[in-house]
């Protein structure tokens, strides 16, 4: 029996409708029962963690994982095993000098999307990431992140803190290197969690165009 590709199946007693070519780990799971003789109305799994935040991120942009998880890096350590577990491709065939691009590419575009989604694949790629080359990997995933630091007008407070971090926690940091990422300090945003950095030192957005694309961070 054919396995759909919209998969109506309930997580930890939460329902949701999955596409199993974005979530590949259901695709497998329904066969499995199709296979065994199992009943797959409803289809149910024990709960999964941070699933609603990877759910969130596969659908709508990894962007919003970072809006949704914070800055605690424990959780981004949890949602990288979450998203290997459900076999998603995090960072589509793309390796660090795409993802440089992408990052870039938020310098010229009105909408930051792109840029914002490679911010999480940066973390991504730090946790989980092999690098053949320590030295020479770590120096350029350090122009990654301080790239991403430096931009506060495109990458708000929490992708700049959280990218600092994992590479922190990865990499041995030089104090020359510790020198420059504190020239441009990831400042906490106010009360209402919200008004994330208005004293932008650099590549500060018209207004026009940070609105298109505010609420992601």
């Amino acid at each position: 029996m054919p396995c759909d590709e919209m998969i109506n199946i309930d997580i930890g007693g939460t329902p949701y409708t999955v596409n199993s070519t974005h979530l590949p780990y259901f695709h497998s799971f329904q066969s499995f029962h199709h296979s065994s003789g199992q009943s797959t109305t409803p289809l149910t799994h024990s709960a999964i963690p941070l699933f609603d935040i990877a759910y969130r991120g596969v659908e709508h942009g990894f962007r919003h994982c970072v809006r949704m998880l914070g800055t605690d890096l424990s959780r981004y350590h949890t949602l990288c095993d979450t998203l290997d577990f459900l076999c998603v491709d995090v960072l589509g065939g793309r390796a660090l000098d795409d993802i440089m691009g992408d990052l870039k590419s938020g310098k010229a575009q009105a909408v930051k999307g792109l840029a914002r989604d490679a911010a999480f694949r940066l973390v991504y790629l730090i946790l989980t990431g092999s690098f053949e080359a320590e030295v020479r990997d770590s120096q350029k995933v350090y122009n990654a992140v301080l790239f991403v630091v430096l931009h506060s007008g495109i990458f708000k407070y929490r992708p700049r803190k959280v990218v600092r971090d994992a590479y922190e926690e990865r990499f041995r940091v030089t104090e020359k290197q510790r020198g420059r990422l504190d020239l441009w300090p990831a400042r906490e945003p106010g009360v209402d969690g919200r008004r994330a950095e208005e004293d932008v030192t650099s590549e500060v957005l018209s207004s026009s165009s940070d609105e298109c694309d505010w609420d992601d961070y």
